[in-house]
């Protein structure tokens, strides 16, 4: 039997993180304080692990800068601008992609009709450009992970809008919900 260790962490698939909304965005902040404490990446995207096995699967949510910075494979969106001036103002605001947040002005007011088919509508094109973008990044696409919730606006109305598109666009890649 022959175990091809080396050939497995090179072979690993790349997950693109989405967050939307205030939910989705709060479990995705969270998410990524986690990650990158199993990874021994900091706030700032340094690593400062102990273990090689902490970097053997960093590819699959991060992906590296020239300057040997960590940063996830994420956008963030919403259709107001206060959730993401919380995520950016949290202790892991500053290892996000700035151009990844994709934001509108109005909010949909709790509404899954706005964030589905008016605001979310309008701004649905600018979040599927960043999604677009951290796909092909990817050496091999896995799929993405979704953080959002089922209730309000934005996070129901524009998340499922952003997974129809997403599942139009990207019909064999895994989606996972969260």
């Amino acid at each position: 039997m022959v175990i091809l260790k080396s050939t497995f962490s090179k072979s690993m698939r790349e997950i693109v993180s989405i967050q939307g909304g205030q939910c989705g965005n709060q479990i995705g902040s969270k998410f990524w304080e986690v990650i990158s404490d199993e990874h021994g990446i900091d706030a700032k995207g340094a690593y400062h692990g102990e273990h090689q096995m902490q970097l053997d699967h960093v590819n699959v949510y991060f992906s590296e800068g020239m300057s040997g910075r960590y940063v996830p494979r994420a956008v963030l969106m919403d259709l107001e601008p206060g959730t993401m001036d919380s995520v950016r103002a949290g202790p892991y605001g500053q290892i996000f992609r700035p151009d990844n947040f994709v934001f509108g002005q109005t909010g949909a007011g709790n509404n899954w009709a706005k964030g589905h088919y008016t605001e979310g509508a309008e701004l649905i094109d600018s979040v599927l450009d960043a999604c677009r973008r951290e796909a092909e990044s990817c050496d091999c696409l896995q799929g993405f992970q979704v953080s959002h919730s089922l209730g309000g606006g934005t996070g129901s109305g524009m998340g499922t809008l952003l997974i129809s598109k997403l599942r139009e666009e990207y019909p064999d890649r895994m989606m996972l919900i969260v």
